[in-house]
Order: structure tokens, then C-alpha cells, then sequence
């Protein structure tokens, strides 16, 4: 495995990094001991470097596997909007990491300039608390091509998280090719830059996987990747693909051909965006929320890229026995 070492703080993260989104009690629910298992052979794999968020619900997980391990790096992410919000979440993190200090920590989900000047707050505490050795390194994370372009202009910033994809699905505000413009910007400013959502939070993963991942690991604007994963198998080819190495044909068999599930989280916000644009009919409204009927989704993944929120997902079907939506 490659690494990278982010900016001048000494910080060097695999070239693949590890998303936890997906194997929480959010999506998968992965029991504690499975998903220590499959952290530890991510990290046999050579991936030293883990994504978390509070909303994710998986930093537990996290602690559970690497409980004092120094060689792992871990981003976390927050939302929030003042000084006092993002220094009570630091906290929180460290806590439940069982951390004395936070490897990578970033503004979540700025979404415009504007948004960010409204946390301005929060990103003055993450400045001081990099001053005080409480962060090695801070930055954005980010689906808008515009906050691209403002996190290059932060000098203070280390690690930007950008949306990018072979569609250029998932951006707020424009085109595949605008976002490689400001990942250039980025380059030119010495910031460290992530991909996140290379397979469009996995709705390019039933045609399209392969080919979406070598897009982006081979892209030369590209440090590394954060991709989610909930097998073994997502690992090895990952790992692989990272490296540039052929996959067998077994294991390009398995994932091409392996169950999934469309997962819509608990921030929709019921604008019924994906609800037409589905050809199966899959999707429906109940009590104000988007819902799924898991036998007519077919995993086309044309929900995802429309819905404003980032609340739709497709991932390996999970262990027999977790509740699939039914039609009522």
C-alpha cells in the first residue's frame, strides 16, 4: 500500500482509506465483533486510515478494533456551526476514539462560501486547537466545486474531501471537469485532496465499480480515496485496485455479481426527488419520508445521484435476518 503524507504535519494516510458510513447501525449493522474483525484485516491490508463522523455511528466500532494503536490514522468529521459546538464534538471524539488527540478533523459538509462564513466559528476553534498539538491537520469536507475552490484559499488547510467520480455525480454545483479545475487549485495550494464518494455512494457499483475505481485512483490530482466497505472481498479488490494490480477472476466474479441493498438514511428531507426518476417503481412516500420496496429495486442507482440530501446508498445485502422495507 502507497501512502501520503498530508501537507507538513506528518501525517501519512493510505492512498485507500477505509469509510465506516456503511458498516454502522446505520446501513449494514455489523455486530462490534464482525466489524472489528474486518477493521483489522483492513489494516493487515495496509489501509491505515479510517473516515468517521458522529452521524455515522461508527466510531465505536473504531475504538473497539484500534484501542491504542498508534498506526492508525483516523478523519473525523463535524457539522457544526460555532466555536463551542465543534470544540464540545472534538471532544466527544476523542473520548469515544479513546484519543489524547485527532489524527485529521474536518468542517462537514460545507456546502457554499456562505455556509462556510456561518461556521466560521467552528473552523477558528479547529485553527487554535491545530496550534495547540490537539489536531495534526484540519480541513473541509465537501460536494460543492465552489468550497473546493474557497478550501484553497485556506491557508490554514491541510486535507480537503471532495465528491469526485467518473459521472461526476453527487456535485451541488456544476461538472465533472469543474471539479478537476478546483482540484487543481487545490494541488497548486499543497493541500492534501481526498475522493470521496467514488462510486457515487454505490451507484455505480453494480455495471461500474471496476472501472469507476481505477478512474479515481489513477487520477492524478487524486491522493487518496475513501471508499466504504462492508466484506473482505471490497477489501482485496480495493486494496488491489489501489495498487494497480489485476484482480482474479473469482473475486471480480463475486463483487460483480454480489446482492445489494438501497439504503435511505434518516435525513431525507421527503423531497420526493428520487420517487419519479425510479423505472421500477421501487420508491414511495411514507410519512413524509422516501421508502423503498427491496424486491422491485433492480440497484440501477439513478435515485442516488438526484438526491439532494446524499441520503440514498447502495451496498452489499446485509447478513439474512435485518428487516427489508415491504410495500404497505
Amino acid at each position: 500500500m502507497q501512502y501520503v503524507t498530508v501537507g507538513s504535519t506528518g501525517v501519512k494516510v493510505s492512498r485507500l482509506c477505509f469509510g465506516t458510513l456503511q458498516m454502522g447501525s446505520l446501513m449494514a449493522q455489523l455486530p462490534p465483533i464482525q466489524a472489528a474483525e474486518l477493521l483489522m484485516f483492513a489494516l493487515e491490508k495496509g489501509i491505515n486510515t479510517f473516515d468517521t463522523a458522529r452521524q455515522f455511528r461508527s466510531r465505536d466500532l473504531l475504538a473497539s478494533a484500534f484501542r491504542n494503536n498508534p498506526d492508525v490514522i483516523v478523519i473525523d468529521k463535524s457539522p457544526a456551526r460555532t466555536y463551542e459546538e465543534i470544540e464540545r464534538d472534538v471532544a466527544e471524539s476523542l473520548v469515544e476514539l479513546d484519543r489524547e488527540e485527532a489524527d485529521i478533523f474536518l468542517l462537514y459538509d460545507v456546502r457554499s462560501r456562505e455556509d462556510f462564513a456561518m461556521r466560521q466559528g467552528a473552523w477558528d476553534y479547529l485553527k487554535e486547537a491545530k496550534e495547540m498539538g490537539l489536531i495534526k491537520a484540519i480541513g473541509l469536507s465537501t460536494l460543492s466545486i465552489e468550497v473546493a475552490q474557497l478550501a484553497a484559499e485556506l491557508p490554514e488547510a491541510d486535507f480537503v474531501q471532495v465528491a469526485f467520480n467518473i459521472e461526476g455525480a453527487g456535485l451541488l454545483d456544476g461538472s465533472r471537469d469543474e471539479m478537476e479545475q478546483a482540484m487543481s487549485r487545490l494541488k497548486e495550494a499543497g493541500k492534501t485532496v481526498c475522493a470521496i464518494k467514488p462510486l457515487a455512494g454505490g451507484m455505480l457499483s453494480r455495471d461500474r465499480w471496476k472501472e469507476a475505481l481505477e478512474f479515481v485512483f489513477q487520477h492524478p490530482l487524486v491522493d487518496c480515496v475513501c471508499v466504504g466497505m462492508t466484506t473482505h472481498e471490497e477489501i482485496e479488490a480495493n486494496c488491489a485496485l489501489a495498487e494497480r494490480e489485476t484482480l482474479s477472476g473469482d473475486l471480480l466474479q463475486h463483487l460483480t455479481q454480489m446482492p445489494r441493498k438501497l439504503v435511505i438514511l434518516d435525513w431525507c428531507n421527503g423531497c420526493e426527488a428520487c420517487i419519479p426518476i425510479c423505472p421500477t417503481q421501487a420508491l414511495y412516500m411514507h410519512s413524509g419520508f422516501a421508502k423503498v420496496i427491496q424486491d422491485r429495486c433492480d440497484w440501477c442507482g439513478k435515485c442516488g445521484p438526484v438526491c439532494p440530501e446524499q441520503a440514498i446508498f447502495l451496498i452489499p445485502a446485509p447478513p439474512e435476518g435485518v428487516e427489508e422495507a415491504k410495500e404497505e
